[in-house]
């Protein structure tokens, strides 16, 4: 009974590892992109209104 209950504990040990090791660098790399989007998104937004803002040669 006691080798079960250590096999169990190594088990979800190493899923515990496993998934951190995938979760961190994913949800980093997920909220840079997402980061990077929305200030090109909002650099893309002033840069229109700046035009809009200006008087149109003719």
């Amino acid at each position: 009974m006691n080798d079960s209950g250590t096999l169990f504990f190594v088990l979800m040990a190493g899923l515990a590892a496993t998934m951190t090791l995938v979760y961190f660098p994913l949800r980093f790399f997920l909220t840079a992109t997402a980061r990077s989007r929305r200030l090109r998104l909002l650099q893309r937004i002033r840069r229109l209104r700046d035009e809009l803002g200006q008087p149109i040669d003719t």
